[in-house]
């Protein structure tokens, strides 16, 4: 009988030999990250580095913007172009917005504002003589137009941003016009083209375009959102909290071509606890800043406080600026600024009183240096500081002297001045 020969299977995994030097090393491994997170977890002390910080006491509120506000009829049985921009200021009789038979009067409208600008670019072709004084002045009309596009589409000023668009280009053909060579038979041929053009669009415009004007002078809004009836500087003569509270727009108020505000005051109207409104006198003044509205905080006057109802008070507040930028805020979240602070910024638990002496530790070399501070504000879990002056109340310009960039001691373990630290 035949034997059968069993063969073994070839071996595929590692070797006994690579598996003890792997299980060695994911064991060193693992040592190393051990001690690492004890070493971490049983330091005595961490740090943090000290810095100059601004907090404001503040106080926030919900409330309505109120303007004195007068809506503008609708325009209906046509195209609608609107020729202001946000919180433009016009006079009255002047033009708000244009309305056009149909789509084809609005295409000469835009060939014919593109003719203005190319008739205006001749004349001043044609007035200035080709020199490079006239280049190099346009060169630097140029480039201040640039900069002032930087810093109006960095500050989201995007009304004053077209504008300069605008202009930095109309100034740019200038240039090449300047450039370019042509004598002044050529360019005044061209001119008599454009006007002629022009004449014949702006006698077919007559009679497919009409102007909306506006009954007032005001600052322009496009915005109609239905409060402009409701909520006017009549009403928060009167108005209690309880009907601020209620308030509701008016949907009857409406209109394509939008709104004038008219006088120069407006008002921020909000209701507030008893305690709270307590603070707040007629005539008085205060710091409020709209919450991600206005980059810069308002000087406003205390307007008026109403009755107590239902323990609430309405306060109003009125200021007289910068009407232009909040023709679009309604209903609005805003801060009263009570009170401005600064200082170094440590945390709370860094701050300790030794001997009486209210101060930090900071880690110098790998000593505790105890500098003393004075408090200026408490805020959430941090204080802002100021280093304590000498007993004659002169400055401390000693190395106890805490400064910018210190590094602060934050420990449960007992200090001392000196105290020597291992890392």
């Amino acid at each position: 009988m035949a034997k059968t020969t069993i063969k073994k299977p070839p071996k595929t995994g590692p070797s006994r030999a690579t598996t003890l030097i792997l299980t060695l090393l994911v064991i060193m491994v693992a040592l190393y990250a051990a001690v690492q997170i004890a070493g971490q977890l049983n330091t005595p002390y961490r740090v943090m580095r000290a810095y100059y910080y601004e907090a404001d006491d503040e106080t926030a509120f919900s409330g309505y913007v109120v303007r004195q506000e007068t809506v503008l009829p609708s325009q209906e049985g046509g195209v609608l172009d609107l020729n202001r921009s946000e919180g433009e200021r016009v006079g009255k009789g002047q033009r708000l917005a244009t309305v056009y038979a149909d789509s084809s009067a609005v295409d000469r409208e835009t060939e014919l504002d593109t003719l203005y600008a190319q008739r205006d670019q001749l004349d001043f072709a044609l007035e200035q003589s080709s020199g490079a004084t006239v280049a190099v002045k346009l060169d630097s009309s140029i480039q201040s137009g640039i900069f002032s596009m930087l810093t109006n589409l960095n500050s989201r000023q995007y009304s004053a941003l077209e504008q300069d668009v605008s202009s930095v280009e109309a100034l740019v053909i200038k240039r090449d016009y300047s450039a370019g060579g042509a004598d002044a038979e050529a360019l005044q041929t061209q001119r008599d083209e454009v006007q002629q053009r022009i004449d014949t669009l702006e006698a077919q415009q007559e009679r497919n375009a009409r102007a909306v004007s506006a009954p007032v002078s005001g600052i322009f809004s496009a915005v109609v959102d239905g409060y402009e009836t409701v909520l006017t500087p009549t009403a928060l003569e009167t108005m209690t909290p309880r009907q601020l509270a209620g308030v509701q727009a008016d949907g009857s108020a409406s209109s394509n071509v939008g709104k004038l505000i008219t006088g120069g005051t407006w008002y921020y109207a909000a209701n507030m606890d008893e305690q709270t409104a307590a603070a707040y006198k007629v005539g008085s003044t205060v710091t409020l800043r709209f919450v991600k509205e206005l980059s810069r905080d308002l000087t406003m006057t205390v307007y008026r406080v109403s009755d107590s109802e239902d323990g609430q008070k309405l306060v109003v507040f009125s200021c007289d600026e910068y009407l232009s930028e909040i023709t679009l805020l309604r209903r609005q979240t805003a801060n009263v600024i009570h009170a401005s602070y600064s200082g170094i910024r440590v945390p709370t638990e860094a701050l300790r009183v030794e001997g009486g002496v209210t101060g930090v530790y900071c880690l110098v070399g790998m000593q505790a240096v105890f500098k003393p501070v004075d408090v200026v504000y408490q805020g959430d879990k941090y204080y802002l500081v100021e280093p304590a002056k000498l007993a004659d109340d002169t400055e401390n310009t000693s190395s106890s002297r805490l400064r910018e960039g210190d590094s602060v001691l934050i420990t449960a373990m007992e200090l001392y001045d000196g105290k020597v630290l291992e890392a």
